[in-house]
């Protein structure tokens, strides 16, 4: 039984769907109740069924968004029916996103700067960081110009600092932050200084929007964004402008958990990060309220 399992989790690792299907089927006549084995049967009939329609797409850039565009389909189904930690689903997870990743770079070898758009990008890049490619996801989205976009600076970020470039990937998960902590992708982060975070803001606040809130704020606190060097004196004006911002928002209309948090967020940026007489009144405005 067990030996059969890993067998039809290796035609499935591999792509051969309709033979795992078989082997899935003959385990759960054995079976019926076994969670495993409902979860490899329905996810091998999943691409059995849609194999055809994938190999009948043009090579490159067409057949890499309709596997990306059918996987994001797949994992919807997957949550709902509860297997999204199951053996089958991280198998086939590593094959689907790496044909993908195949064909886009191919695309990409092909077409050149026409063949990725923002968000085709921001979607190989994400499939590149759950299977853990960094280094190809760093390619990429220096290649489109991450910059432009925050969602795309944060898997940046996570692919600089799991590759072993913390200086770069803290630089810019401090930026992303301050642009906009709700597109956190959070469920993506394999960072251990980053993870701890996560869990800490969690224990904190069970509600999501909040937890993305706390994290950059408990980064600061506790020194991870801290980098030892002052931020030239345009960079801090801009920060002390939007932390005026937002405290006056505060005065206006009073409080909110998101909008503490901000101004937090920016009041600690500028305290760590600003020189003391160089941006005096930035300074002492960002410490009066930390």
């Amino acid at each position: 039984m067990i030996q059969k399992s890993e067998e039809a989790l290796t035609y499935l690792g591999s792509g051969e769907f309709q033979t795992a299907k078989s082997i899935y089927s003959v385990l759960l006549d054995r079976d019926p109740e076994d969670i495993s084995t409902i979860s490899g049967f329905y996810i091998s009939s999943f691409w059995d069924h849609r194999l055809d329609l994938i190999l009948k797409t043009r090579e490159g850039k067409e057949r890499g968004k309709l596997l990306l565009q059918l996987f994001s389909d797949f994992e919807s189904e997957i949550r709902k029916r509860g297997f999204q930690n199951t053996d089958s689903f991280f198998v086939t997870q590593d094959c689907i996103l790496k044909e993908a990743r195949d064909h886009l770079k191919l695309a990409y070898q092909w077409e050149g700067s026409n063949a990725l758009d923002k968000e085709l990008l921001g979607d190989l890049a994400r499939s590149l960081i759950k299977i853990q490619d960094y280094t190809m996801a760093i390619e990429v989205l220096l290649y489109g110009g991450n910059k432009q976009s925050p969602v795309l600076l944060y898997y940046l970020a996570e692919s600089q600092v799991m590759t072993g470039n913390e200086r770069d990937g803290i630089e810019n998960y401090r930026t992303a932050f301050l642009n906009d902590p709700q597109l956190f992708p959070h469920t993506l982060v394999r960072w251990p200084p980053m993870v701890d975070l996560i869990l800490k803001a969690k224990r904190l606040s069970e509600k999501e929007e909040e937890t993305k809130e706390l994290v950059p704020v408990l980064a600061w606190r506790e020194g991870l964004f801290r980098s030892g060097q002052k931020k030239d004196e345009a960079t801090i004006q801009i920060w002390y402008g939007e932390l005026k911002r937002l405290t006056d928002s505060k005065e206006r209309s009073g409080g909110s958990f998101r909008l503490e948090a901000r101004i937090e967020q920016f009041a600690l940026a500028i305290v760590s990060s600003a020189d003391e007489i160089r941006s005096r009144d930035a300074f002492l405005f960002a410490k009066n309220l930390v």
